[in-house]
């Protein structure tokens, strides 16, 4: 499972495990639960009010090298002195915590922002950090398969129709000019990998520094085929509630400014990003791992800065907009209303 959230974005409101609601086949009771937590979660005072003490960045999931450029920006001073990181539990929706209060800033899929705002989550997007969209199709480098159009009548796996992965495959089949029916598509939970090595299925849909990297490292070589030439897709990003945004904007700045240095100190410095990990992840004393790791950080880098003209930590207003355009255009939106001015507020200077 990738460390950045790749499960059905739900409404910050709903505390349920996301892979358990679905796996119970609660989606059409999702409303209902909506409409009975709204009037308690509503009211943004202790959302705010919380930062008090300094604002917490949520990581989704597990440590991981990918949240390096924030391990970086913590290990060397450049956040404030009470900003902290804190890691999501397995259980834990993605933006629960926000809007509980106990985070005050999400590193989490831009699009998958989109999604839960339009479900009447108070969200908003500050700052970029992948700069290219990280989800693509994957198959190995002996398949037949050589692009889209290839995957006619072929198996793909992925998690569910939900998420990232379910957005960059709609968007694949646009490109092709596929319908679902052409695809023997097969939900198949966080088990890419080993579903693609072992020959279940004959693609998968996943992250290009995650999933195609550990392919890689497990003695499968892949081929990346992109999903389009233009992704109309916001990738990771640092998230936070219009609510926060109101009382600390000063502090958000700051933060992400920092955040901004730490992708670029990562970027620059790979074995510096795994240095830093190690105080999040142990195992990376291993130097096995540690030269995994390292592969992951670099192809990561790829995504935070895809070419040298690449602004780093930059948000784009117009890419939010296109973004919008495409999930409503899928009918992957919820019913409320959204527009780029919503949900997106970039924070960065750029000069």
């Amino acid at each position: 499972m990738p460390p950045f959230s790749a499960g059905r974005p739900l409404p910050t409101t709903v505390s349920l495990s996301r892979r358990r609601l679905l796996g119970a086949g609660l989606a059409a009771g999702v409303a209902g639960i909506l409409g009975n937590l709204s009037a308690c979660s509503s009211g943004t005072a202790s959302q705010a009010g919380s930062a008090a003490g300094g604002l917490t960045i949520g990581l989704t999931y597990t440590p991981n090298i990918q949240f390096g450029p924030f391990y970086l920006a913590a290990s060397r001073g450049q956040y404030a002195p009470d900003v902290k990181l804190r890691h999501h539990g397995a259980q834990e929706g993605l933006f629960d915590a926000l809007a509980a209060g106990t985070e005050q800033v999400v590193i989490a899929g831009g699009d998958e922002a989109a999604v839960a705002a339009s479900n009447g989550s108070d969200l908003v997007v500050i700052g970029g950090c992948y700069q290219k969209y990280p989800v693509c199709v994957i198959v190995p480098e002996s398949s037949p398969i050589t692009d889209l159009a290839g995957l006619r009548g072929r198996s793909v796996g992925l998690p569910g129709r939900y998420g990232e992965n379910w957005f960059a495959l709609e968007l694949a089949m646009d490109t092709a000019g596929l319908a679902e029916d052409d695809l023997d598509i097969q939900e198949i939970g966080f088990t890419q990998q080993a579903a693609l090595i072992g020959g279940k299925v004959e693609a998968i849909v996943g992250f290009s520094n995650n999933d195609a990297v550990q392919i890689g490292l497990a003695g499968t070589p892949v081929r990346l085929i992109p999903i389009a030439e233009q992704i109309p897709l916001l990738g990771v990003s640092i998230i936070t509630s219009r609510a926060v945004l109101d009382q600390h904007r000063t502090e958000l700045i700051d933060l992400v400014t920092a955040s901004a240095a730490g992708m670029t100190a990562f970027v620059n410095e790979p074995d510096a990003a795994v240095e830093a990990t190690k105080a999040y992840l142990p195992d990376l004393a291993d130097a096995t791992e540690a030269a995994k790791a390292k592969e992951v950080a670099v192809s990561t880098g790829e995504l935070i800065r895809p070419s040298e003209k690449t602004v780093i930590g930059a948000l784009v207003q117009e890419h939010v907009g296109d973004m919008i355009d495409f999930l409503s255009g899928h009918n992957l939106l919820g019913e409320v209303a959204i527009t780029s001015d919503d949900i997106c507020d970039p924070l960065l200077t750029v000069s």
